[in-house]
This record gives C-alpha cells, structure tokens and sequence, in this order.
C-alpha cells in the first residue's frame, strides 16, 4: 500500500501530487516547492490512518472467508447467504461512516502550508 500523495498548489495555479519529501519546480513560474517541509510525524500520522483504513478492509474480508468457508462446507450453502448479509452490512452501513471519520479527520488536519524555496 503506497503512501498518500501531497497535493502542492503553486502561486501560480500550477498543481501536482507528491509523495513527501519530493521536490518540484514550476513549469509556469519556476518556483522550487518541497514537500520535506511537512512535518514528518504529522504525514507519518495521516500515512497511519489511511493503511488502517485500507487493512480494515481486507481484515474484515479474511475473517468472513475464514468463518463462513468452514461453515458452508460443513452445512449448506445457504449459511452462506447470513455471510452475505453481515458483509453488505458492513460495506453499506459501517464502512462509509469510517470513511467519512477519515476524510474528515485528513481534510482538518492536513492542511500545511508550504513556502516556495
């Protein structure tokens, strides 16, 4: 899972994604902007959000296959339509409200300022 990219948006309205601790010059005006200005721990900090967000995800996915392929095997194929229940419960009910806690937790606390070097 890869880090999420930085959004830098020149003076100029140039704008361009980064990973932290990049460096770019603008094609239009030639300002130099570096991303390495981000403190390190408050990046490490939103990195952390986003892969648990993500590793919830296939957790929850492994710990269903794990717990009905045994059970659908062992009993009938019709055990498996509660598996289904419980996983449109969580992908429709449970997911979209962790995923808003993230993009409101990112969107707040993730706004840096960034001067041109």
């Amino acid at each position: 899972m890869k880090a999420p990219l930085i959004t830098v948006t020149c003076e100029c309205g140039q704008a361009r994604l980064l990973p932290w601790g990049a460096r770019w010059e603008c094609e239009a005006c030639g300002r130099s902007w570096n991303t390495a200005q981000i403190p390190e721990s408050d990046y490490r900090n939103l990195t952390r959000a986003v892969r648990r967000y993500q590793l919830e995800a296939i957790v929850f996915g492994a710990v269903l296959v794990a717990i009905y392929a045994p059970l659908i095997a062992i009993f009938d194929v019709r055990v498996g339509i509660s598996g289904l229940v419980v996983f449109f419960a969580w992908a429709f009910l449970v997911r979209p409200r962790r995923r808003r806690r993230l993009v409101t937790s990112v969107i707040g606390g993730a706004q840096w300022q960034l001067h041109p070097e």
